[in-house]
């Protein structure tokens, strides 16, 4: 079995917890999953069936201002008995030893690997066997006096379910527009640490194939958008730099052909590399033209495995924009990675700031993910556009000023989506371009396989009550490391 860098992302399991803060509501949502262990069994009457299994009571998930705790705290007894099971562990070591020392000769000998494996089975007989288990929920404060609603899950019986208030210690949670979190996620401090590495080197990402040449010591420009050398947001790039000054020539005054040339500012050469947050902007003079295949679509692909790369850019021809995760940008003699694939949460960021920067620019909540080839994978609708969540596993707790599991909330975009299949693609007014309201992202095929793969891990991820809505499936994307 193919492992994936995303193994790490965890899933749904025994004892896991999800909590979910929405600007605009008061209550946070809990979820705790409890096993039947527990929760008090209530007596079956002979006639009803035994299989059905009702519990007397639910007070057995404790909440307090940044713990969450489950089973019932140790009595004093228990906490002796514990006690004593410690000193007795520790005490141990100390008689095995001066054995050891009596038997053992002048010379000693290093122990073998039969020893070794009989000490590690002699402490594993001595692991602790926690009846308790929490976790320690960072940059909030719980008001467990507002907890409410309380139940458990009709359909398995342990996943705990209420309602509570959460306060960030930050302040209050403020909604935020698409726009206003692209802005925030394409974080320009990050391109400008980047780029003065200098020394940028591209490979394809599957088979690491060379695409930038390496005859030239190179800097990288950064671009403050990701679609600013085709359509941007800034009006002085774009009177200036594609119309030519058509729109008012008058108030432009461009006398020399010189003025109506684009500005080499944004422009990448033969010795410099432009990026921005999604894409790697290169010259075609500085580009292996060996190693890639471009299609009739001007559609860029690796020459090694034919996996999809990037694209021309279509008003300058002249130069190439590489996706970063289709391919492996690196700078410095270190050779640091741009995006870290093997880290889940880089992955995510990226990914969300695709979707927000395409919703900015389709000016629409609902997109279709395509290859370049125009084939349609997925659809996503931004939901919500500003959450924040914090989930993890609970641990065992071996006294209660243990905190357990660390849970640091983070903020993220929480979206519904559909995967297509060839039949659905056919059949889908928003797939096949039948609806006008949907926007329409084309990625190389490794963008969109990735997109898809966080979206369905983090679906694991959530309660199985919280993964689905009608046709959709529900998952999230990370926009930060926290709040």
């Amino acid at each position: 079995m193919i492992k994936s860098p995303l193994d790490s992302f965890g899933e749904w399991t025994d004892m896991s917890v999800f909590l979910e803060l929405k600007p605009r509501n008061d209550l946070a949502s809990l979820f705790v999953d409890v096993p039947p262990g527990f929760r008090e069994k209530a007596e079956v009457p002979e006639q009803q069936n035994p299989r059905k299994i009702k519990y007397s009571d639910i007070n057995v998930v404790n909440v307090t201002d940044n713990f969450i705790r489950i089973g019932a705290p140790p009595t004093p007894e228990t906490i002796q008995k514990r006690h004593k099971e410690a000193q007795n562990q520790q005490n141990q070591p100390k008689k095995q030893r001066e054995r050891s020392q009596s038997t053992s000769s002048s010379a000693p000998s290093s122990p073998t690997k039969k020893m070794q494996k009989k000490s590690k089975k002699g402490e594993k007989s001595f692991d602790f066997k926690a009846t308790r288990f929490g976790a320690a929920v960072r940059d909030v404060v719980i008001k467990p006096q507002t907890l409410c609603s309380p139940a458990f899950d009709d359909s398995t019986g342990r996943i705990f379910m209420a309602k509570v208030s959460v306060e960030p210690l930050s302040g209050p949670l403020v909604p935020k527009t698409a726009h206003r979190l692209a802005v925030d996620v394409n974080k320009l401090e990050k391109l400008e640490e980047f780029s003065a590495k200098a020394v940028p080197r591209v490979k394809c990402a599957r088979c690491k194939l060379g695409i930038l040449s390496e005859e030239y010591i190179m800097t990288v420009g950064c671009l403050p958008d990701d679609e600013f050398l085709a359509t941007t947001q800034s009006a002085d790039f774009y009177c200036r730099d594609s119309c030519g000054a058509g729109c008012d020539p008058d108030r432009h005054k461009h006398k020399k052909a010189e003025d109506l040339k684009a500005n080499p500012k944004w422009l990448p050469t033969e010795k410099r590399a432009m990026i921005s947050y999604a894409n790697s902007i290169l010259h075609k003079s500085s580009v292996l033209e060996e190693n890639i295949v471009i299609d009739e679509r001007k559609n860029i692909k690796c020459a090694g495995c034919k996996c999809q790369l990037g694209k021309v850019q279509k008003n300058h021809p002249d130069i190439y924009q590489f996706n970063q995760i289709a391919t492996l940008m690196t700078g410095g003699p270190k050779k640091t990675p741009f995006v870290d694939k093997i880290n889940p949460t880089q992955l995510s960021i990226y990914m969300a700031q695709l979707i927000l920067n395409g919703c900015e620019t389709q000016t629409s909540m609902k997109l279709v993910i395509r290859s370049l080839d125009k084939v349609p994978y997925m659809l996503v609708w931004l939901l919500d556009s500003y959450v924040v969540i914090a989930n993890g596993i609970l641990e065992g707790l071996r006294s209660e000023d243990d905190e357990g599991a660390i849970l640091t909330p983070f903020p993220a975009i929480k979206l519904l989506y559909k995967v297509f299949n060839n039949q659905t693609a056919a059949s889908d007014p928003r797939a096949n371009g039948e609806d006008t309201s949907v926007g329409l992202i084309d990625l190389p095929l490794p963008c969109c396989e990735v997109l898809i793969e966080l979206l369905l891990r983090s679906s694991l991820r959530s309660p199985p009550a919280c993964r689905a809505v009608g046709q959709f499936f529900v998952g999230y994307l990370q926009i930060d490391e926290r709040i």
